[in-house]
């Protein structure tokens, strides 16, 4: 499949550079060789900076601090020295962590850990532009400014939350590992007939802390803020 890297992945514009999906801090040194890029603008990929280190933030926190991810615990101190070093972020994050006991789903007792609160708006943007950069990269056409892209986190204290898994083998979804797929992996699938409508299973950090979103594509208006089920 040939894949025009002359315009932006995310607005069609002309590219100036390539954007990592997700973005690269998620990856532990040396990162795997088939990190996804795809070509983006200017204004497109530094002006998502701020977002892409929330997200990072809070995402190794969440599944470093339990140490249930390997590759989220080798993140989770040198995220901490970049959380130290800028004042407002240390007070919006560190201030705001409590220590949380975790118990696995057959009540083993995991240890303390620490729970933040998610930037539910910089999660919302992070995550719509890694389902448009990952649409670009499977299809090789960007998504329209007018597709709208729902996304759910999936929260695993609800019963039967496992249920989720059967998505993939119902609707035939290919698998796409980054590396291990330890610290990124995702099942994604369209529409024959409709190539718009797409459903896509993220999961960052593989382990019982893992963040696990479902977002679809659709022409059609629905729900756009970052849901919990």
């Amino acid at each position: 499949m040939s894949k025009d890297r002359s315009k932006c992945a995310y607005c069609g514009r002309p590219a100036s550079t390539s954007d990592h999906v997700p973005p690269e801090s998620l990856f532990t040194p040396p990162r795997p060789s088939n990190l996804i890029t795809v070509p983006a603008c200017g204004d497109c990929n530094h002006g998502a900076s701020d977002d892409d280190e929330v997200f990072r933030n809070e995402l190794t926190i969440m599944a470093g601090s339990f140490r249930e991810s390997a590759n989220a615990a080798e993140r989770l101190q040198p995220t901490m020295r970049a959380i130290l070093r800028k004042r407002a972020t240390r007070e919006n994050i560190v201030s705001a962590a409590k220590p949380v006991e975790r118990y696995s789903m057959g009540g083993i007792y995991l240890g303390r850990g620490y729970a933040v609160p998610l930037n539910s708006d910089a999660h919302k943007r992070v995550l719509t532009r890694i389902v448009r950069g990952l649409y670009w990269n499977q299809t090789g056409n960007s998504l329209a400014n007018d597709v709208h892209i729902d996304l759910m986190s999936i929260d695993k204290t609800t019963p039967n939350w496992q249920a989720i898994f059967d998505i993939p083998r119902r609707l035939r979804l290919q698998n796409v590992f980054v590396g291990d797929g330890d610290t990124f992996q995702y099942f994604w699938g369209n529409a024959r007939d409709d190539p718009i409508r797409s459903v896509w299973l993220l999961m960052f950090f593989k382990g019982p802390s893992a963040q696990i979103i479902l977002a679809t594509t659709s022409m059609a208006r629905s729900g756009t803020e970052l849901e919990t089920a």
